[in-house]
């Protein structure tokens, strides 16, 4: 299976106050990113780590 599948199949179980919650939280990290409001992670890490949020999802 490919990987963007698991990932499909991982989203689909969230109910949608969960999905809400995971999209706000992508938007606050790439709004960090883009505006510089916030630590020394570059860019490149935020969607590194916004990457890595969607394999942790159970």
């Amino acid at each position: 299976m490919l990987e963007i599948e698991k990932v499909k199949a991982r989203l689909s179980q969230l109910n949608e106050s969960e999905a809400k919650s995971l999209l706000l939280i992508i938007y606050g990290r790439l709004d960090i990113a883009i505006n510089g409001t916030g630590g020394d992670e570059t860019f490149k890490e935020t969607v590194e780590d916004i990457f890595d949020m969607f394999n942790k999802i159970p």
